[in-house]
């Protein structure tokens, strides 16, 4: 083979085209450097990959970038076809060279030739400048895009840590509308891995309108039942500035969680439970299926609203103006007051029948007056039904509607009530919420306190057994307690006013029969207590609480720490 080189006879001289762009030149420089042959092939060994060299602003390949910015020459060989000086076209051409094939310089290959005056052209040179300033000032952007991201999603996690947290303590304390809103909330939505999104309110699957469905909702996060998870997409927040997290939301943005403990999932499932357990009727007080029965009502007000709504928009008839939307308000709840949802179903169904033959029979009628013939309807077939309930003919079923009914119904009336909701009455409904179980843990309460001749004999014999305005300090503590009753009207629920009245007994009386018999007169006073708190034994649980604490100064002493 002619022109055969030895490893150690490569001489390959490399000559700058002054005229090329200095990021070509470097690009030229690292395609044609080696760093050794290979000791099995005799191949050369490139410092850098093909592959790792940016040409993309350049050319569709590398040899032709390298080609534009030098020209590599090896003076030892002459082209194969014009016989010569072999300047290289490529990396493949200088190892066919070392291999004793024959080879064409650049000047015989024009393709190489035509893409190097393409690449050089200053037209390119000009529009492929501008390129890359743009692509620089993207990369900035993307750059700074970037790090703002961080920087949000830095404030977003200072903010909202994912903590452990006691699910069926924040349960105990939440008000029933946002325990109720919680679990709709979780039946609308679902979960993906733990979390719950996207909420939203106009699509009505958490209430039977946006207006319920937000309360719910806003119930719910605001007992913490729904907490904000920091993997929510940054959007999700409202910012003060550009790193400052304001305190908004947008809420079908935002990713939440329930508390607990655990993986998301575990906690979902033990929160969900705990919730369920928490509503269980026969558990309930008073004060809270009063609530419920409210809520009950507007329920069955806003579905079958909803209904009439629907039933509308299928005859074709448009949205209902503000004074429809009153006078549609008035007449579902007069109604919901006397019938199921399902009786109310059917007559909205017929009340959207009428308002629609009644636009179609008279030509001068607009759809605005055919809605308020249909609302008339209404409110005739729920009068005609008060007054001849016989005349009702079966309940629609929730199945033949096309129209599911929302999250917080189901919650309501399967998960607390265990009725059906198209066919529970509003007499039975109230039969049910009517047998709270206050009066029987009121007593229970009661039974657990001591007897008042037991603790007054206790505070008699042991005044030497505390320090002189201990009495005071502890009836103090007891003034500023939050109150935890048993149960609506238990003996613990008013402590804190009982208290408030023992203090000022006691400071009136004290300058003129010193701290130990002040202490005792208050203490035989509190029984004054027991007569006017409704029959409960107030008087008795506050003593009974000084007592314990006079027995026990540590737990004076938590009190003042709290």
């Amino acid at each position: 083979m002619a022109n055969a080189l030895r490893p150690s006879d490569i001489d390959l001289r490399i000559e700058i085209n002054s005229s090329a762009p200095a990021e070509l030149q470097e690009i030229g420089i690292s395609y044609w450097e080696i760093v050794g042959l290979d000791s099995e092939t005799g191949e050369p060994v490139w410092a850098t990959k093909v592959r790792e060299l940016d040409v993309t602003a350049w050319a569709n390949a590398a040899h032709f970038a390298a080609a534009a910015a030098v020209t590599a020459t090896v003076p030892d060989h002459s082209c194969s076809s014009c016989g010569g000086k072999l300047t290289l076209t490529s990396r493949k051409a200088l190892t066919d060279t070392l291999q004793g094939r024959n080879v064409d310089c650049r000047a015989c290959n024009t393709t190489v030739e035509q893409r190097v005056a393409r690449i050089l052209n200053p037209k390119s040179l000009e529009e492929r400048a501008r390129r890359l300033t743009e692509r620089q000032a993207q990369e900035t952007a993307a750059a700074a895009e970037r790090e703002l991201e961080q920087s949000r999603r830095d404030a977003i996690a200072a903010r909202y840590p994912i903590g452990t947290d006691d699910s069926a303590q924040r349960i105990d304390d939440a008000p029933l509308l946002a325990r109720i809103g919680a679990l709709a909330v979780l039946h609308a939505v679902g979960h993906r891995a733990g979390l719950i999104y996207p909420v939203e309110f106009a699509n009505e699957t958490i209430g039977p309108n946006e207006s319920l469905s937000k309360e719910l909702f806003i119930a719910a996060w605001h007992a913490h039942l729904l907490q904000i998870h920091p993997t929510s997409p940054t959007d999700s927040f409202i910012w003060d500035d550009d790193h400052t997290l304001g305190d908004g939301i947008y809420v079908r943005r935002t990713r939440f969680f329930t508390p607990g403990d655990g993986t998301l999932e575990h906690r979902l499932e033990t929160f969900a439970s705990h919730l369920r357990a928490d509503l269980e009727l026969p558990t309930m007080w008073s004060t809270d299926r009063t609530e419920l029965a409210d809520l009950v009502h507007r329920v069955i007000a806003e579905e079958a609203g909803r209904y009439l709504v629907y039933q509308l928009c299928e005859h074709n008839l448009p949205d209902l103006t503000a004074t429809h939307e009153e006078a549609l308000r008035t007449v579902t709840h007069r109604g919901a007051s006397h019938f199921p949802i399902g009786h109310l179903y059917r007559m909205a169904w017929s009340s959207a029948r009428d308002a629609s033959s009644a636009y179609q029979r008279h030509a001068g009628m607009s759809k605005e007056n055919a809605i308020t013939h249909g609302l008339k309807q209404f409110e005739r077939w729920i009068q005609r039904a008060s007054e001849n309930p016989e005349s009702l003919n079966a309940p629609f079923r929730e199945d033949t509607t096309n129209l599911p009914l929302t999250a917080v119904t189901s919650v309501v009336f399967r998960t607390i009530l265990g009725l059906d909701p198209m066919s529970a009455d509003p007499a039975q409904i109230d039969d049910l919420l009517a047998a709270a179980p206050d009066a029987e843990v009121r007593a229970m309460c009661d039974h657990q306190i001591p007897e008042h001749t037991e603790l007054m004999e206790w505070i008699r014999t042991s005044a030497d057994h505390w320090e002189d305005d201990e009495f005071r300090r502890i009836v103090a503590v007891l003034e500023n307690s939050s109150a935890d009753p048993c149960a609506p009207g238990c003996a613990h629920e008013h402590l804190a006013r009982v208290a408030t009245a023992s203090g000022q007994l006691y400071d009136r009386i004290v300058s003129r029969v010193g701290d130990t018999d002040a202490a005792i007169v208050t203490a035989e006073a509190t029984a004054l207590a027991n007569a006017t708190q409704n029959q409960v034994r107030t008087g008795d649980a506050i003593l009974a609480d000084i007592v314990r604490m006079l027995r026990h100064p540590e737990l004076n002493e938590k009190h003042d720490l709290q």
